[in-house]
């Protein structure tokens, strides 16, 4: 990833109140109640960025585990989670011993690396009976300058993420949508905003009231998406296991 240390600072404070973060947190925090029976383990977040998700995570799980390459995130995670474990590595190459956590958690991070590399690794640290949730950019049409300025490699189809997933010998439970009620807005922003950061910014930072509109809008969704398979949505987000040998 290419994120430079003012825009950490920027994610950091978006992620407290932001609706997309609201919704994702909503949503991941929906599919571990579904398919991950027993909590008392230890969870990865890799790619954890700023951290925000490792606070999630925390009355969850017995250990929490974040990995990632940019130091300045790290240090802002070190401050708000003091009792998670950190270390600075790539996705691709993770310091971790075999079949080691019960939830692996891999946010909106493939689409930065080599992902077949990346999803192996995931597959060698998982234990046998934990999940591993995944979030990447759907529609390679919506790609934007949101998209170059973030340091993304690609954005997937349906399709594409799931033989992604199965190369690497990992099982989908469970692939959908996200983002699908605001997508028309999302669509706009994307295609309209290819030429330069004006309309990038301009979601990073709603008003206060308005996020608060959009998030709840968001966090419909998630509980409609125990019912609803949304169709289409800016986002996807899978949820596999280690496939039977």
């Amino acid at each position: 990833m290419t994120f430079s240390s003012e825009r950490l600072k920027r994610l950091a404070q978006l992620e407290g109140w932001h609706f997309w973060f609201a919704g994702r947190r909503a949503l991941i925090q929906r599919l571990l109640d579904r398919h991950l029976a027993v909590s008392d383990q230890m969870a990865l977040d890799v790619g954890c960025g700023t951290g925000a998700m490792l606070n999630t995570l925390a009355p969850r799980f017995h250990r929490i585990v974040g990995i990632d390459l940019h130091p300045e995130g790290l240090h802002n995670v070190r401050r708000e989670s003091p009792d998670a474990i950190l270390m600075r590595a790539n996705a691709t190459r993770l310091p971790i011993a075999d079949n080691v956590f019960g939830a692996v958690l891999l946010l909106d991070v493939l689409e930065h690396v080599d992902d077949h590399a990346a999803l192996a690794e995931v597959h060698r640290v998982l234990r046998p009976d934990g999940v591993a949730i995944i979030t990447v950019p759907a529609g390679r049409w919506l790609w934007s300058y949101r998209d170059e300025a973030a340091g993304h490699l690609r954005r997937y189809g349906r399709r594409q993420l799931v033989e992604a997933i199965t190369g690497a010998r990992l099982a989908v439970l469970a692939v959908q949508y996200y983002q699908c009620l605001l997508f028309p807005f999302v669509a706009v922003t994307r295609l309209l905003g290819r030429g330069g950061p004006y309309l990038r910014d301009l979601e990073d930072r709603p008003s206060q009231r308005l996020s608060r509109l959009l998030a709840w809008v968001n966090l419909t969704e998630v509980r409609l998406g125990e019912v609803i398979a949304w169709p289409w949505g800016s986002s996807l987000v899978a949820v596999c296991r280690k496939a039977a040998a």
